[in-house]
């Protein structure tokens, strides 16, 4: 679950493909003398069995678990069978779920329409009108990232919803729906990472916003002074599988399960590892014009 310095895949990237990959080097790297405070709705934990107790009488809700107000926005949606969600667009960034339950029938511009069940991972990038119907019996789960400064476009046939500080008025706009290329519409967690094989990094990414799926086997928990890595800018998950134990800087270690979401401010020390007696995996999430920093620790 411990990944390579981002810098140093920065270098790599930046190398010829024949080449090997740069060395390891160390420097120093400049971290917020005063990490990022937890403002709400933020916490180093939100468990999905505290969620699900606290909505258990509503077949729809949904609860803003992450705001970073430069950075993403994470929010859990569930909404009832029958439902039909706002048909929207995003001009500046991606979006992308992942369904924790229930089945979803998502409809994007330029895609044949397809039936989302839990685990997939499902992605939009910008300038596609999508929506999605619940078609099963039961209500269906699904978090949902931005970033935070996009805001929606809707089809002049819906009432968008109200934003403060914002007045929709009708217009036109220009611009294509920005292809997928290697990207695909949606990732089935099950038959593509753990049956498939899939490699999980890279699944989202645009100029914004930057998405990966890590899956481990178990191990044992690091000693408390392995920190880690930080970020010049925050970073969210969401459990997919099995436990994972977590270190953030300023929090207690706690051990999320799946469907738990977890975040990380920005500048702060982090550490996860597979834990419990399987296999764990995260989708992990950044704003990418704030995470080029990334570094290991300097011991």
């Amino acid at each position: 679950m411990k990944r390579l310095a981002l810098f140093a895949l920065l270098l790599s990237a930046a190398a010829p493909a024949a080449a090997q990959a740069p060395a390891i080097r160390y420097g120093w790297a400049p971290k917020p003398a005063l990490v990022a405070p937890y403002v709400a709705p933020n916490r180093a934990i939100w468990r999905l069995a505290d969620l699900q107790k606290a909505h258990a009488n509503d077949q729809r809700w949904s609860q803003v678990v992450v705001r970073d107000p430069i950075g993403l926005t994470g929010t859990y949606i569930q909404s009832a069978p029958g439902d039909v969600s706002q048909r929207v667009l995003y001009s500046d960034s991606t979006i992308f779920f992942v369904v924790q339950s229930g089945q979803l029938r998502v409809l994007i511009d330029g895609v044949e329409p397809f039936i989302a069940t839990k685990g997939f991972l499902v992605q939009v990038p910008s300038l596609r009108y999508f929506h999605v119907e619940t078609v099963s019996d039961a209500p269906a789960l699904r978090f949902e990232v931005t970033q935070t400064r996009s805001l929606p476009y809707y089809t002049v046939d819906e009432t968008p919803a109200p934003v403060p500080g914002r007045k929709y008025e009708r217009a036109i706009y220009y611009g294509n729906p920005i292809p997928y290329g290697n990207r695909k519409p949606f990732i089935d967690f099950q038959k593509d990472i753990v049956s498939g094989g899939l490699d999980g990094s890279g699944l989202v990414r645009d100029d914004y916003i930057a998405a990966d799926i890590d899956r481990s086997p178990a191990g044992p928990r690091p000693p408390a002074n392995e920190r880690g890595h930080f970020h010049l800018g925050s970073e969210l998950w969401l459990v997919l599988e099995g436990q994972v134990d977590y270190q953030i800087e300023g929090a207690r270690a706690f051990t999320a399960q799946q469907g738990d979401v977890i975040f990380a401010p920005t500048g702060r020390w982090h550490r996860l590892t597979s834990g419990g007696t399987g296999a764990a995996a995260t989708v992990s999430a950044r704003p990418v014009h704030e995470s080029l920093s990334a570094v290991d620790q300097v011991r």
